[in-house]
């Protein structure tokens, strides 16, 4: 096509104004279930979301067997618990 055949804006742009509107509406929503999910997550994975004290949000990651339980005597220091 030679360049004075082109007239500038006569070109049928339908078909790229609908992808983008696609492009742009999946971009938006896929946005929006991502904050929900993440935000899903964050709610129904927090062991001591009603736990009074540090030690009772203690057991309830123990019990879930995230970390290995330690335990000192009264009036030492606590130990660490062992690298993996």
């Amino acid at each position: 096509m030679a360049d004075h055949e082109y007239v500038h804006g006569s070109q049928d742009i339908h078909e790229q104004r609908a992808t983008f509107a696609l492009f742009w509406s999946l971009t938006k929503w896929g946005s929006v279930l991502c904050v929900i999910l993440l935000v899903l997550l964050a709610v129904t994975r927090t062991n001591a979301a009603n736990c009074k004290n540090g030690e009772e949000a203690a057991r309830h990651i123990n019990a879930c067997g995230k970390l290995h339980a330690v335990e000192a005597t009264e009036g030492e220091a606590p130990a660490e618990a062992p690298a993996h």
